[in-house]
């Protein structure tokens, strides 16, 4: 008899964990995708990091080199993110793993996986449309509502987006940013990389598709008002008006990634502002710490201090950005900077990788460090990039 394994929601983090557990458990499960197709996802141009395309190559036989399946996407290459107007030279931020990775629509990502998944996966794969009304949770059993009907699954993740009460959350304190205007452009001169572009107010994404280019101006509402902020785009782009869609968020995560036979991922787990495609790599992360879960690799509280670290080593990482400023003297910068730093000085576990990265660089060796949300030879080239100076010796 199979067991059961249902993923619910059908956004970016639904289709990758089911595309996930399609891919890496064997044939004695059963994996349900459990979507209501009445329900609209946050519809965005999204950036992604090499593990994004190695899942995919593996679980839905995607390859970046095929224009068929590019365009199915959306898709462009991406070989990093470009750094503009943070210090006085431009650049190129190395992926946070491997060295390709794509932009994608993520309106198409669902009907590219659900007509892959079944083929590929048939023994496993099943698609389930309709409304999640009820969730309960059993010391052997999850049992869902939909639609009225109830069914019995081994285990459940939820990927059914924000959550409504955040009282069970860790609200982060690693960025000032709480506000986006999302403006497209059509007509563009496509390079293959994520714009990150530093502006007055915070900074602004560039994620370059086959039909457009989505662009988000990332600021916060309590230093900038949205007037402001559309003022600025205006001046950026040089037109007399910006069509923009609006979106406010708050960054946080999960303290309980997972519970009993339930687990969190995508915008239930966490949210943080999109710095060089930091979601996708957690919601990989949290997907294979569930795995390990239910595989009786590690228990419930081992994994979920492997998805909190996971985090916040990302939160670091999103704060280093931040604590050298950028080539703007605003009060979002001088702000964000000093918070930055701040909160670095407090974060033992950052103070000890960088001292470990230090040394090793100076014994030439640094490819043998730690790894901590991106390779070790990586934070050379950022460090160098954004002129922090902590690895002073050899070339």
């Amino acid at each position: 008899m199979q067991k059961k394994l249902a993923v619910i929601g059908g956004g970016t983090a639904g289709i990758l964990s089911v595309t996930h557990f399609c891919t890496w458990l064997d044939n004695s499960w059963q994996v349900s995708s459990i979507h209501n197709p009445n329900k609209k996802i946050l519809g965005i141009g999204e950036s992604t990091n090499g593990g994004f395309v190695s899942l995919l190559q593996y679980g839905l036989d995607f390859a970046p080199g095929s224009p068929e399946d590019m365009d199915k996407l959306d898709a462009t290459l991406k070989y990093g993110s470009m750094f503009k107007q943070w210090r006085k030279d431009d650049f190129l931020n190395p992926l946070l793993d491997g060295n390709t990775a794509v932009h994608f629509n993520n309106y198409k990502f669902r009907d590219f996986a659900y007509e892959r998944l079944p083929k590929l996966w048939p023994r496993k794969f099943r698609l389930v449309e309709g409304d999640v009304q009820k969730i309960r949770n059993y010391p052997d059993r999850v049992t869902l509502t939909i639609d009225g009907v109830d069914h019995e699954f081994d285990y459940v993740i939820d990927c059914m987006g924000f959550p409504e009460d955040f009282s069970q959350y860790t609200m982060s304190d690693c960025t000032l940013i709480n506000h986006a205007l999302i403006h497209n452009i059509k007509d563009y001169k496509f390079e293959p990389y994520t714009d990150h572009i530093a502006t007055k107010h915070g900074w602004m994404f560039g994620v370059p598709l086959q039909t457009h280019k989505s662009y988000g101006y990332m600021f916060n509402d309590r230093i900038t008002s949205k007037e402001e902020a559309l003022e600025d785009m205006k001046e950026i782009f040089k037109v007399p008006a910006i069509d923009a869609r609006e979106y406010f968020f708050k960054c946080y995560y999960s303290n309980q990634a997972i519970n009993g036979r339930i687990g969190k991922n995508g915008n239930k787990a966490l949210f943080f502002e999109p710095l060089v495609a930091n979601s996708i790599f957690l919601y990989l992360h949290t997907a294979r710490v569930f795995f390990d879960y239910i595989m009786g690799n590690v228990d419930a509280q081992t994994a979920n201090g492997m998805f909190t670290k996971g985090v916040q080593e990302l939160e670091d990482l999103i704060s280093h950005y931040y604590s050298g400023g950028s080539m703007f003297q605003s009060k979002f910068w001088e702000q964000a900077a000093h918070a930055a730093q701040e909160r670095l000085k407090k974060r033992e576990p950052y103070q000890q990788l960088m001292n470990t990265f230090r040394q090793l660089h100076k014994e030439g060796i640094i490819h043998t460090g730690p790894t901590y949300a991106l390779s070790p030879h990586n934070w050379k080239i950022i460090d160098r990039g954004l002129g922090y100076g902590n690895f002073p010796y050899g070339p």
